[in-house]
């Protein structure tokens, strides 16, 4: 990193950078990115051209500017076109752009919650506030901004879909979560004009932080959906007498699955009305409990053990009824996800993750035999448990007939903790390394690698810089000409997690330091987090 002017620095960019990962590693934003280098199109980059980085705001000055929004004629990116209740039914078209939506204070829409800057909820990716909040009704994030086991990727029980990121993306065009959380706050920017001009003539105040996450979080789930809500229940919504009221907007969200006629539209749920009411139930209380904890009612305070609002009878269409208080409230989709259960260890592991991840579909030209073996698994791992990934790792790289050196034989890539993020790199080393891992996958043999995934110096290993390991098992060419590097992660007991066939599970090449990487959040669960190589642990 050069430094251009004050305040500001310039990156050149590398083969396989995305501009998300760009963003994060230097403290910034995507939108920050793309307006401070006029990019018309933020999801195509140029390796080799030079970036401005603008001024880093590392989040301690609360009254720090918010970046700007996109110029309206920016291309918005792609719609994941997701709908788990009509399967393949097309979004109506909505005004392009993103407008700015205000600024925090008291809601004109009196309902407890504050107004909120819309273009700012949305910015920030995996960490915005839109994607921490609708990501809370999907059941892929938690209302502290944590993530879930979903939140890698799981299938959709309504359609069958894979699923990645915060908002459940099923589009195409993702590399990462936390890209596919990107492309959708581009789809809540593109459909926010309309949701303002929606609210506005109903008379109700779009930048009501309740009122705006239930729109967002409606089109999310199924666009057809939000669109009826905007057409048809806004201007219900205006004139009930309980106001905009988690209640309220419960009966809005099951009127918007109606056809014109009054009937239930909402395959997933098999039209079924009340099993549609309860899941439109537990996502408003998902959104309540989350702007609850993150500051939105009025006065800021988290409120604790929000109450899950149900139906008044009175206000039921004719022929329903109001649920019983015994009536279960779905859990977040995967329908068999367990409740998350993080150890508070080395290796921050959801030890229920039992979400469904498909397989890449593709296999690398240069395969091991390597088992695949969790560092939970005491049958196999010695003194199993959360600093036991080295010992798991060379369990599974013997089962395969290598035998991993100590770590005076090590080839050290890393050479420190970059403060922008990840490692400093020697690339003599980098280059050395890969070469030595080439050779052994060419014979057969796995390798074991340390990688950096946290900021810090990190006492328990011998470079102070290796967080974890993990086993490179394959080697492979992907459809854009990438070299790959497929690798087991024993820092879960779930297997399709953590097994090469994840398409997750890959390392590419940095074109400017030769070093390996995987591209992830900085945050959460190990087996989901950025990895660059720190060391080369060669075979006897």
């Amino acid at each position: 990193m050069e430094p251009l002017m004050t305040g500001s620095n310039s990156y050149r960019i590398r083969q396989g950078d995305t501009l998300s990962a760009i963003a994060r590693r230097n403290n910034t934003t995507v939108d920050a990115l793309a307006r401070a280098n006029n990019l018309q199109n933020p999801d195509r980059i140029v390796a080799g051209k030079t970036l401005v980085i603008p001024g880093a705001n590392d989040g301690f000055e609360a009254n720090a500017p918010r970046p700007m929004p996109r110029p309206a004629n920016r291309p918005t990116g792609t719609s994941q076109n997701r709908d788990s209740f009509e399967p393949g039914t097309a979004q109506g078209t909505v005004a392009q752009g993103v407008t700015p939506a205000g600024t925090a204070g008291v809601s004109g829409t009196q309902n407890g919650y504050r107004n909120i800057d819309l273009t700012a909820f949305r910015q920030g990716g995996s960490n915005s506030e839109s994607a921490i909040v609708v990501g809370t009704s999907e059941g892929n994030r938690t209302p502290n901004g944590g993530f879930t086991a979903s939140y890698g990727g799981h299938t959709d029980p309504g359609n069958a879909k894979h699923n990645r990121g915060s908002f459940s993306y099923q589009g195409g065009g993702a590399t990462s979560p936390s890209h596919a959380d990107e492309i959708w706050n581009r789809e809540l920017g593109r459909v926010t004009p309309q949701y303002q001009r929606a609210a506005e003539r109903a008379g109700l105040d779009p930048n009501n932080a309740l009122l705006a996450s239930t729109f967002y979080d409606l089109h999310t789930q199924s666009p057809r959906a939000a669109q009826n809500f905007l057409n048809r229940e806004l201007p219900k919504l205006a004139q009930d007498p309980r106001g905009v009221t988690p209640e309220a907007l419960v009966d809005a969200r099951v009127n918007a699955f109606r056809t014109d006629n009054g009937q239930i539209s909402a395959s997933g749920f098999d039209h079924n009305e009340q099993r549609l009411r309860a899941d439109q139930t537990r996502r408003e209380t998902a959104l309540v409990r989350a702007l609850d904890a993150r500051g939105y009612r009025d006065g800021g305070g988290a409120v604790e053990n929000a109450p899950i609002p149900r139906p008044r009878p009175e206000n039921l269409t004719a022929g329903t009824t109001a649920l019983p208080a015994e009536v279960p409230i779905p859990r977040p989709r995967p329908e068999n996800l367990q409740a998350s259960n993080t150890t508070g260890g080395a290796t921050p592991t959801d030890l229920n993750d039992t979400a469904e991840i498909a397989p890449a579909a593709d296999r690398p030209a240069v395969q091991t035999a390597t088992p695949w073996v969790s560092q939970y698994n005491a049958s196999k791992v010695e003194r199993a448990g959360d600093k036991a990934c080295f010992r798991a790792a060379v369990v599974m790289a013997a089962g395969a007939g290598a035998t991993v050196t100590g770590p005076d034989n090590r080839i050290q890539v890393a050479t420190g903790d970059d403060p922008n993020g990840g490692v400093t790199v020697n690339a003599a080393a980098a280059r050395r390394g890969r070469e030595y891992i080439d050779g052994q996958l060419d014979a057969g043999k796995p390798v074991v690698v340390g990688v950096d995934h946290r900021s810090g110096r990190n006492s328990d290993n011998v470079d102070g810089i290796t967080d974890h390991f993990v086993v490179i098992t394959g080697r492979g060419t992907d459809e854009q000409g990438r070299t790959y590097y497929t690798f087991h992660d024993p820092a879960t007991r779930h297997e399709p997690r953590g097994a090469d066939t994840n398409p997750n599970n890959r390392f590419y090449v940095d074109q400017d330091t030769g070093n390996l990487y995987r591209e992830g959040p900085t945050n959460g669960n190990v087996v989901q987090r950025h990895f660059e190589v720190s060391m080369v642990r060669p075979n006897a």
